[in-house]
């Protein structure tokens, strides 16, 4: 412990006698400062966040008066943004509309009706407002001239005609190479056109009674498709002199819309590789089932009953009478739409999603099959022919010597190998090999803006 001296303590007596004086005094002087130096430290921060505050204030209310590079014309989201951005939308509507009528009018030239059917038919049949029906006059007109119409497509591709009402529909006659039927007529012609692919195509134009004015319409939107398909053959031959150095000297097969369509477009659910046949009952069997196995899931059109490749379709009869619905009746105006059309993606549509469909509001997507025989030399041209055509064309598959259904020789279809002596035996053709061509050709549609939302269905 330690010892306080003596004369100390006297001091310390007089402190501890007076302390609550002294301390009373010495307090203020301590205090007083220090809580003016506190409150300094606390205004300083309270300027400090009170800066801080007004600067995200003033940063938030900045973003009003500022635009988006690219974008001014839009402003900012605030009070009249609805009415900015509905007036986009419509500009982007209109733009559209714009786009639309422009590829309408592009393809004017291929939506020709052909001037045989007369003057004032083609002025009833542009007329026409959608529910409407052509008279009784026009359409028994349309059946009894559409098929010398149809008869003059060969010659769009300088091959022989070949058509007739009632003509054979085994196809290639197991696949018969074609030079085993090729006559002198044949010869003087650029392309040779399998006999029977042109009968089942005109079999398909062929009706026995009144067409429905919906029948007429979809038929004469096919025969625009096969005159484009005609034209890029065509147009790939045009720099030849004859078969001999024609870029596609033989057309096996020229389709479009149901005769074309396929249910697995591609080869999207597999099976595309198949065994080579070996001639037994099961590869007979597999080849009765139709070609590439296309029969499997089709549904039934009326106009392709019982043709062709497509004959094992049921014959259709009435519920309450029994009797068989004719294929021309209006009864069956709905099921001519089954896979005549294919979305973007290629898949066929079935009558009940035609007119759902976003992809036909715009266009209809027509499907084409191509298979003939070609210069392995100008396989580009001929692509090329597709490519620049005035209407759009989406060539999907190139299959090169692909495995013909349709032929007894199996795997390599009529020709094995790289190349095939097709027309003669003196070597004058031997780059020729076999080529399918799958895609779809789009037809544009009369423009509407009741489908852009530009107008009502009234307004319309």
């Amino acid at each position: 412990m330690v010892e306080i001296p003596d004369d100390i303590k006297g001091y310390l007596k007089q402190v501890q006698k007076y302390h609550f004086w002294l301390l009373a005094i010495l307090m203020p002087l301590i205090l007083v400062p220090l809580a003016f130096t506190a409150d300094a430290k606390l205004l300083k921060e309270i300027d400090a966040r009170s800066s801080a505050v007004k600067s995200k204030v003033e940063s938030i209310n900045s973003v009003a008066r500022k635009t988006a590079e690219g974008l001014e014309s839009f402003g900012h989201p605030q009070s009249g943004w609805a009415e900015q951005v509905s007036r986009s939308n419509d500009n982007l509507r209109k733009k559209t509309h714009e786009q639309w009528a422009s590829i309408w009018d592009q393809q004017k030239p291929i939506r020709k009706w052909p001037a045989d059917l007369g003057s004032d038919f083609v002025r009833a049949i542009v007329r026409l407002k959608p529910g409407q029906n052509l008279s009784t006059r026009f359409r028994d007109r349309y059946l009894d001239r559409i098929r010398r119409i149809v008869q003059e497509l060969p010659s769009r591709i300088d091959a022989k005609e070949s058509m007739e009402a009632n003509g054979g529909f085994e196809r290639g006659e197991f696949g018969m190479p074609p030079d085993m039927d090729i006559t002198d007529e044949d010869a003087d012609h650029r392309v040779v056109w399998d006999s029977t692919d042109q009968n089942e195509l005109f079999q398909t134009f062929y009706w026995t009674s009144t067409p429905s004015t919906k029948q007429i319409i979809l038929a004469q939107e096919e025969l625009w498709a096969y005159e484009i398909l005609c034209d890029v053959v065509a147009k790939a031959n045009k720099e030849s002199t004859g078969s001999h150095n024609a870029t596609i000297p033989y057309v096996s097969q020229l389709a479009v819309g149901y005769r074309a369509a396929e249910e697995d477009p591609g080869g999207r659910k597999g099976g595309r590789l198949k065994k080579k046949a070996t001639g037994g009952f099961d590869d007979y069997m597999g080849m009765d089932m139709g070609m590439d196995g296309e029969m499997g899931g089709k549904p039934t059109n009326p106009r392709f009953a019982n043709i062709g490749g497509y004959g094992m379709e049921e014959e259709m009869y009435d519920e309450f009478t029994g009797m068989p619905i004719d294929s021309a009746s209006g009864d069956n105006d709905e099921a001519l739409l089954n896979w005549i059309y294919v979305d973007s993606e290629g898949m066929p549509l079935e009558s009940a999603l035609v007119a759902e469909s976003p992809d036909t509001k715009f266009v209809h997507y027509i499907p084409f099959c191509l298979k003939g025989r070609v210069d392995q030399r100008k396989l580009d041209l001929l692509l090329r022919s597709f490519a620049t055509m005035s209407v759009p064309i989406d060539v999907r598959q190139v299959r090169v010597n692909p495995g013909s259904a349709d032929s007894m020789y199996g795997g390599g279809g009529m020709m094995d190998g790289m190349g095939f002596d097709s027309m003669s035996t003196d070597g004058v053709r031997r780059y020729d090999f076999n080529v399918e061509l799958r895609g779809s050709i789009a037809i544009a549609q009369k423009p509407s803006r009741t489908d852009l939302g530009l107008e009502t269905e009234a307004q319309e």
